[in-house]
């Protein structure tokens, strides 16, 4: 079945509606878009457009939202797919990763073997549901932490996410969940929490009067009540009154001159896949410059960044380097990233920069670490997550989403980041979650190497 390689310069908006029935529509996408999750050639030689990757990670789980109602993205309900389209759809999802997969080995699986153990099963489903999560399961044989199938629910609510236009009834946050808390990763603006004085780095410690054991506890219908105990680092516990109601989950960068270092701004670039972090980061930028005293460094946080998409990073980079900064590879292709400035790239391309990363920095915002780090900036942190393949989005005309590790990335120094993460120049072991950003041990280190550059 021809499949139509589309070049998507956003991020988890793949269209569909192919001209052959169940013809995906790849995209490219790095290798991770947020859990609610770049493209670049496929075929033998690089295209001369190539798609676009998107988002090096597709978060599958974590963090978590406390939606108490589906997203609001919907569609016309389709009729029930029949048997024969159960299985044109099996084969082109297995097709598709047998030709386009990044691994000649296929992860050390027997893609041929598993397509024979699938098979039978895919012709025994009696409904949709079954049908869509053999074929999560099929996807989830290759183990690389990359590539998935999205039902057409799941691929929606991509959409809406990366759009800034998922909607859902809740205090408008997301989480990763702890043993005993609920951590405060993201707050949507305009919503409940941020109009408590919510923020990131704060964690439930208490829903209603009991201890959080889990997310359930936060949800509730639109109107209702909840009384949340929330802690802030270093801080003593503080008791909110929030009303639930709709949110609409934006993701957005933040930034602020350091209480203790007014001359070194902070940008918080919590992740990729919203489509426009790149344009919402310039504003920023300029907000940071068109304050007093002139601005001596930036600090760039990517911890907890899971990555997204190929024109986010490409925008970012644009503000401080140019040039090659690497490659992007698949089994039979290489092709350069290359990098033309960008807006605020005159005021930033000299100014000492600090990158911080942690475990969970992740897929491109790995890219966006390293690539930066290779041009002269400091990282400081733990080492990344070393899971940097771009992973391509198939979309099919049921609704559903094929993701596929199809790229590397390498440095223009032959570096691959996969399996190794960015390394640190200054490694922080401390727990960076369990402080205030003035006291944060990785942002007091990051003032002291900008002072020190500073100062020469």
């Amino acid at each position: 079945m021809k499949q139509r390689l589309l070049v998507l310069i956003g991020i988890v908006t793949l269209l569909s509606g192919c001209s052959a029935p169940w013809a995906a529509d790849p995209t490219a996408v790095p290798t991770m878009p947020p859990t609610a999750v770049a493209q670049a050639p496929t075929a033998t030689s690089a295209p001369t457009t190539l798609p676009e990757p998107t988002l090096t990670m597709a978060p599958t789980g974590e963090p978590t939202v406390e939606p108490t109602t589906p997203p609001v993205p919907t569609a016309t309900p389709r009729p029930p797919l029949s048997a024969e389209q159960r299985q044109e759809l099996f084969n082109d999802v297995w097709q598709t990763i047998d030709e386009h997969y990044l691994y000649e080995d296929f992860h050390g699986v027997d893609w041929a073997a598993i397509r024979a153990a699938y098979a039978p099963k895919i012709a025994a489903a009696t409904n949709d549901d079954d049908f869509y999560h053999l074929l999560e399961a099929l996807v989830a044989e290759l183990d690389d932490e990359h590539s998935r199938f999205a039902p057409p629910v799941e691929a929606r609510t991509e959409d809406a996410l990366a759009s800034g236009t998922d909607s859902y009834v809740g205090i408008g946050v997301l989480t990763n969940v702890e043993d005993a808390a609920a951590f405060i990763t993201l707050v949507f603006p305009d919503s409940p929490a941020a109009e408590a004085g919510i923020t990131r780095g704060d964690r439930i410690i208490a829903v209603n009067g009991q201890p959080f054991t889990t997310t359930d506890a936060i949800r509730g219908p639109e109107g209702s009540q909840v009384q949340l105990t929330v802690q802030a680092p270093q801080a003593d516990p503080r008791e909110l009154a929030l009303t639930r109601r709709a949110v609409v989950g934006r993701i957005t960068p933040s930034s602020e001159r350091l209480p203790n270092a007014p001359e070194i701004g902070y940008l918080l670039i919590p992740s990729l896949w919203a489509d426009d972090m790149h344009t919402q980061v310039i504003s920023q930028l300029a907000e940071l410059q068109a304050q007093d005293p002139p601005l001596a460094g930036l600090i760039i946080d990517l911890r907890g960044n899971g990555g997204g998409w190929r024109s986010v990073l490409q925008g970012l980079l644009s503000q401080f380097v140019e040039g090659d900064v690497g490659e992007f590879y698949s089994q039979s292709s290489a092709y350069p990233l290359n990098i033309n400035s960008g807006v605020e790239f005159e005021l930033f391309q000299d100014l000492p920069l600090v990158v911080l990363v942690d475990h969970n920095s992740a897929s491109y915002a790995e890219v966006l670490a390293a690539a930066l780090q290779y041009a002269g900036a400091t990282v400081i942190g733990t080492p990344s997550q070393g899971n940097t393949e771009t992973i391509f989005q198939y979309n099919f005309d049921d609704g559903s989403r094929l993701w596929v590790a199809q790229e590397g990335f390498r440095l223009p120094n032959g570096t691959n980041l996969e399996g190794v993460g960015v390394q640190p120049d200054y490694r922080i072991e401390e727990d960076w979650t369990q402080y205030s950003i003035p006291n944060d041990p990785a942002i007091l280190t990051a003032i002291a190497v900008i002072e020190q550059k500073a100062g020469n």
